[in-house]
């Protein structure tokens, strides 16, 4: 047995040393390559590389480069032709010494060295709980536990398995098995189809690294190196004969391994589905080095090396003044350097660098679309700097979600350059001001206090601890604040603070009308062209409508209008005016019927207040219900019809109701039949459907169809279906069942009821012949009716008391009176609406 073991070795040493003294071809810069999926776990690509050549693995984010030191022949039609999961896009680039392929960014990639080949392995992005086996000589990127272990012994690559042959092919000799173990350029060489390869054996237990010093966190956007170190040609040669050896001992007689490679005819089993990629989680960012020490040293480097640079070169140029931009925020400079570097046809990775960097200086100019940032798409896990920006990201839209990273976000906001810190710290404070949310503003007060004292010394941490006290109700804290910050007199906080001083001490009573209105017109004239002015303009257009002077008021809200309405920044004004026109309304509310100022803001700034309405459209719905109110129906029905328009569902529905209503009080029912036909939705709330229902039975009374009207009512109770059931048995003719129903509505009401009711129910009782009804109803209920169009109709239809003397003197008084009473009841309601 000892014998045959020596013979077997001095065989396969033979041959080993035959096939590695075999000379090169003459096409020695060719490269020949073989391309695979391993079942779903990862993709592998195997490179015979020419003698001498030392190979360099470099995996980006997205791509996968292989360098060598000389120009090479790629087999590109070969890899081309052949699909995989994971890898694609093959192409030759530095005049060929160069080989590029996509892979899915953040993927896994590892290589191994044996001898002429280069074996490069990419896996999936890493997940939870799971971690794919890694060969130890592998010089693996690094990870921010620590660097890789280096010095490990390389571990055996096994033999390709036969199993990859062709079903028709003849089976293997035992020599030629030996010699393609033995030969794997040889093999490599024969067989440029692709084929399944064997996964790599379980690493051996790894050694423990020693104790290293902490690595400073990198940018996420620099390239990991992955470059394998060739084995000696002693260990190699041990290392492939004794796993031959294993595998011809394990082989039953000698006989080489069943194949199983589908047969003829039968159905070929589906392929795993390839796994959706998404993008790589954002990396640490080290703003202090991207700042630098130096503004104007660290600049002209920047540059100076941007000057040098070519091809991709030129790129990570552009991405590093981006970052230096960012890091002292510079949006416009920096904006530059993204747009220049997009022109410049960067690869895959550093476009993803380039998209962070643009999402980040979108958060600075608060961008009111966040869910298209990478922040947002990508979860934050426990890098702190994704949570930085991830909260400056959706703080002004989102700040509930915004709000969940900031304590995270304001620990690492602790390292970040003075100028960035700075302005990252007031979009969150005046997110957290907006939302109300007073314990997040002190917790964003307390950071500026503690490292951004002397950086805002322009008003805004006064300001915001203004704010603050506001929030928690102490005016007169408020009020010191405010008035440190306005003693500075310059920059744009200062003026805020000097506005909302002058209107908190008109609201505490230190400060009239008209000293608050003869200080906001000061302060006006003394800024101009930002929102402190559109915010001294709104404040004192709210002044004036205080003070009942509408028309001043109105030219404010124009005003506002005709200077900022055409811009981003007018249209925050109008919004910021959304508080004056509310004022106006309530002033023109309280005034009387009748007057001509709902009109005039109609005709001369309808637009602006569509642009400054809410969402609900409240101000609009309450301009309509002023012109509806003063008669001036087409107008608000022109408001209406067009908001019932630009709404869908439930918001249709009610606003159809509205516009219904007003077209019946206008006496359009026809029109408010149509509307509500058109507006109605299945999908109604039980109150909305029945005020829609109340209001199709109003219309079909007042066009006359009384039979549907209270078909319509059937099943429907309260006050005011029982009015609408009442009326239709008047206009029914119905005059007993009319007086009893409005009898009813009427000792309903109490003392208190409606005009109408108290009328139609005396004329319904006066033409079922009631008379005794319509004398009583005369004596309590007369007073009700002074003052309306119904004032007069009880003492008309009063009887005079029957008798059979002369008239007198009293009786003729009485006639004469009640006819002049009925006179003014017909000029009155000819008169009146």
């Amino acid at each position: 047995m000892k014998r045959r073991t020596d013979t077997g070795m001095t065989v396969a040493s033979t041959l080993l040393l035959v096939a590695l003294a075999t000379p090169a071809t003459a096409g020695a810069a060719t490269v020949k390559a073989q391309l695979g999926d391993h079942l779903g776990d990862f993709s592998r690509l195997v490179l015979s590389l020419p003698d001498g050549a030392e190979p360099d693995a470099i995996a980006d984010a997205c791509a996968l480069r292989v360098i060598l030191p000389k120009r090479a022949r790629w087999p590109l039609d070969v890899l081309n032709g052949i699909w995989s999961v994971r890898l694609s896009g093959f192409e030759a680039v530095e005049d060929g010494r160069t080989l590029t392929a996509a892979i899915p960014c953040g993927a896994r990639v590892t290589a191994l060295r044996e001898r002429r080949l280069l074996i490069v392995d990419v896996a999936g992005p890493p997940t939870p709980g799971r971690k794919p086996p890694v060969p130890v000589d592998v010089f693996a990127p690094e990870t921010p536990d620590g660097p890789p272990v280096a010095g490990a012994e390389p571990a055996p690559l096994p033999a390709p398995p036969a199993d990859t042959a062709p079903a028709t092919s003849p089976p293997p000799s035992a020599f030629s098995e030996i010699a393609g173990a033995l030969n794997p350029v040889g093999v490599a060489n024969a067989q440029p189809a692709p084929v399944r390869l064997a996964p790599l054996p379980a690493p051996p237990a790894a050694i423990p690294a020693p104790a290293v010093a902490p690595v400073p966190a990198q940018p996420p956007a620099a390239p990991v190196l992955v470059k394998a170190a060739p084995p000696s040609l002693e260990e190699d040669v041990r290392a492939s004969i004794e796993q031959t050896l294993r595998q011809l001992e394990r082989r039953p007689g000698g006989r080489p391994p069943a194949s199983t490679a589908p047969q003829p005819g039968a159905p070929a089993a589906a392929a795993p589905a390839p796994v959706p990629q998404g993008p790589p989680p954002i990396g640490p960012m080290d703003l202090p080095a991207w700042a630098g020490d130096d503004f104007v040293q660290t600049r002209e480097r920047l540059q100076q090396a941007l000057s040098d640079a070519r091809g991709r070169g030129r790129v990570d140029g552009f991405i590093a003044l981006a970052r230096f931009a960012l890091a002292r925020a510079l949006e416009e400079e920096g904006r530059a350097a993204l747009e220049a570097a997009a022109a410049q046809s960067p690869a895959p990775d550093q476009r993803y660098s380039l998209q962070i960097l643009g999402d980040a200086f979108r958060a600075l100019d608060r961008a009111d679309k966040p869910d298209d940032s990478l922040f947002v798409q990508i979860p934050p896990g426990a890098a702190p700097d994704h949570h930085v920006w991830r909260s400056a990201t959706l703080a002004p839209t989102r700040w509930a979600a915004a709000r969940e990273g900031l304590p995270i976000a304001l620990k690492r906001l602790l390292d970040y350059p003075p100028e960035l810190r700075s302005r990252l710290l007031t979009i969150l404070a005046e997110a957290a001001n907006a939302a109300r949310d007073a314990n997040a503003l002190n917790l964003i007060v307390l950071e500026m206090i503690t490292v951004d004292a002397k950086g805002m010394a322009d008003g805004r941490l006064d300001w915001f601890r203004g704010q603050f006290a506001e929030l928690r109700n102490t005016p007169d804290t408020a009020l010191d604040h405010y008035r440190k910050a306005s003693d500075l007199r310059s920059g744009p906080y200062a003026r805020r603070a000097e506005v909302r001083g002058i209107e908190l001490r008109r609201t505490m009573g230190k400060l009239d009308e008209d000293g608050a209105i003869a200080e906001l017109e000061a302060l006006r004239y003394a800024w101009r062209g930002d929102d402190i002015e559109t915010d001294a303009l709104a404040a004192l257009g709210g002044a004036y409508a205080r003070q009942g002077r509408t028309e001043a008021a109105l030219d404010m809200f124009g005003l506002l209008g005709r200077r900022f309405g055409a811009t981003a920044r007018g249209r925050e004004a109008l919004v910021a005016g959304r508080a004056l026109l509310a004022a106006v309304l309530d002033q023109l509310e309280r005034a009387r019927p009748g007057g001509l100022y709902p009109l005039a803001l109609q005709a001369r700034h309808g637009r602006l207040v569509a642009l400054a309405d809410d969402g609900d459209a409240t101000l609009r719905r309450r301009l309509a219900t002023l012109l509806v109110r003063d008669g001036y129906s087409v107008e608000a029905t022109r408001i209406l019809h067009a908001l019932v328009e630009d709404s869908t569902g439930v918001r249709r529905a009610e606003l159809g109701a509205v516009l219904a209503r007003a077209l019946i009080d206008s006496g359009r029912e026809g029109e408010a039949l149509e509307v509500l036909n058109r507006t109605g939705d299945s999908n109604l709330e039980a109150a909305l459907a029945e005020r829609r229902a109340l209001l199709r039975a109003d219309a079909l009374l007042g066009d006359g169809d009384t039979m549907r009207a209270l078909d319509t009512l059937r099943g429907l109770a309260g006050g005011a279906a029982d009015r609408l059931r009442a009326r239709g048995l008047f206009e029914a003719g119905e005059w007993p069942a009319a007086r009893t129903a409005f009898a009813e509505l009427v000792a309903t009401a109490g003392g208190e009821p409606a005009a109408e009711d108290v009328a139609l129910y005396g004329l319904s009782a006066y033409l079922a012949g009631d008379t005794d009804t319509v004398r009583g109803l005369a004596e309590s209920q007369r007073g009700r009716l002074a003052g309306t169009r119904w004032a007069g109709l009880l003492d008309t239809l009063t009887p005079p008391p029957a008798s059979d003397r002369p008239l007198d003197t009293d009786e003729v008084t009485r006639q004469l009176a009640a006819a002049d009473a009925l006179d003014r009841l017909a000029r009155g309601w000819r008169n009146r609406p």
